[in-house]
Formats: structure tokens, sequence, C-alpha cells
């Protein structure tokens, strides 16, 4: 079973920069991390790796840096790693990211599992995978919190919801996007660490990519445009109110009063 996970690279620090100009978010220099719910999607990839044998490929694009979440990745036990790196793919949002890692799943050939992560930290928009899934064609499943088995050229899965979840099996090849609850991630072991210091991922850039179109990454294939970025104030302290509850009531209702 070869196995594709689409991860990201997220900033890891609550200080924020932006670009005046663009508004886009500065990626460089920054400190970052592999978005978390994508380490849940590598770990099932390995355990149906564990259970089906195959490979298991890590993708991203992003800037140069975006190289150690890939590593992450391989550190874990994912056996590739492809990074598709090109500067005509800044401000893409989710459609042209997801067109463009729809491309990058063809250069890489038969696939028959994509995992996800059902969103990310810093866009949180679940989009990237569905829209990965509609370029390609493929049945998707979103916020699984389960895969119960794979057989026949089938996958049934778990599909999370408000009041409890749904059973849903569909043909392969398929798109899941997982939820947190789906398995716990492993801790890279020492000769996993090792193993990936010395692996360097696979670069691709656009021109590799089988017909991909330029209209239709980066900012020029983008439906959305940034028009202002800004911090949200903060919120005022609260009022601690302390006593009998009679006592707490007046307080409450004097300060309302006000």
């Amino acid at each position: 079973m070869n196995i594709v996970v689409c991860i990201k690279q997220i900033p890891d620090t609550t200080d924020v920069k932006f670009d005046r100009e663009t508004g886009r978010l500065k990626r460089e220099g920054q400190p970052a991390t592999i978005n978390a719910l994508d380490e849940h999607a590598v770990e099932e990839a390995l355990r149906l790796k564990e259970q089906h044998g195959g490979a298991v490929t890590a993708l991203t694009m992003g800037p140069e840096q975006a190289v150690d979440a890939l590593k992450h990745a391989v550190a874990m036990g994912a056996d590739e790693a492809i990074h598709v790196c090109d500067d005509a793919l800044a401000g893409a949002d989710t459609l042209a990211t997801s067109y463009l890692l729809a491309r990058a799943i063809l250069k890489i050939g038969a696939v028959d599992l994509i995992l996800c992560g059902a969103e990310t930290i810093d866009g949180a928009t679940a989009c990237v995978g569905p829209g990965v899934a509609q370029n390609l064609q493929i049945p998707c499943v979103c916020f699984v919190q389960k895969i119960e088995g794979i057989a026949d050229g089938k996958i049934t899965v778990q599909r999370m919801m408000e009041e409890g979840y749904d059973r849903v099996e569909c043909p392969l090849p398929a798109l899941l996007t997982v939820v947190k609850g789906i398995n716990v991630p492993r801790i890279s072991s020492l000769k996993g660490k090792m193993r990936a210091k010395k692996r360097q991922p696979k670069a691709l850039t656009v021109a590799d990519l089988p017909e991909a179109k330029p209209e239709r990454i980066g900012a020029a294939g983008s439906a959305t445009r940034v028009t202002r970025t800004f911090a949200p104030e903060k919120r005022p302290e609260g009022l601690m109110l302390e006593g009998e509850a009679d006592e707490i009531a007046e307080q409450l209702y004097q300060h309302l009063r006000k």
C-alpha cells in the first residue's frame, strides 16, 4: 500500500509577524513546527504500513525551512519525503495549495491512500484535504476518528459527528482527513532522528510537476486576497467578585449599573 501524507509547517510562536506590503505571514526565520493534526496523519499512515506493507511518503509545499517538518516525518518512520518549493507559490490560498499538492501527488504516481490533518492551526480552514481530493477526482472522507479496516479495494472508517459517528465505506484510492482522537503519535527514536538527519527530502519546483498551470498556482491561482492583517486587541481584565452570594449579587448589580 502506497500512502501519501500531506503535511504543513506552521509557526511555533504567538509572536507572529506579517509583511506590511502583502499582508502575508512571514515564515522565514520564525520558529516553526509540524502541524499537530498532520503528525496524527503520519502516525496513522505508519500504522497502516505496519499492517499492510508498502511505503509512506510525506509531502509538503512551503519555503526552504519546511524541510524540517519533512525530516520530523522521516524521523517518525516515513520512507520518503518530497518538498515542493518555488517562489511562484508565494501567496497561495487553499484553492491554489490543493491544486499544487494534487499535481505533486500525480508526479509521485500510483497512490492508494492520501492522509491529511483535518485542519491546520494557523489557517483552520479544513479545505485543503477536500480540495486535493476534488482535483484528483477521488473519494474524500473528512474528520476520520478511526480506520476500521481495508479489504477488497475498499476502506471503512468512522467519521466524527456532533453526536457520535458515521461508518463510511469508500473505494480506494481515497483521501482522508484525520482528527486528534484517531491515535497518539509515536516519539521518534534516536535511530529515526539520525536517519532523518542524513536524509535530504526530494525537492520539486513547479516546472517538475505534470501540466501545472501557472494561472492556478500561487497568488495568481488564489480566489482570496489578503486586504488587511492585524493583531486582535487585548481583552480587558475580568472582574473578580468575592464574598457571600448576596454580597456578590449586590456588587455585580452596582457594576452593571455603572
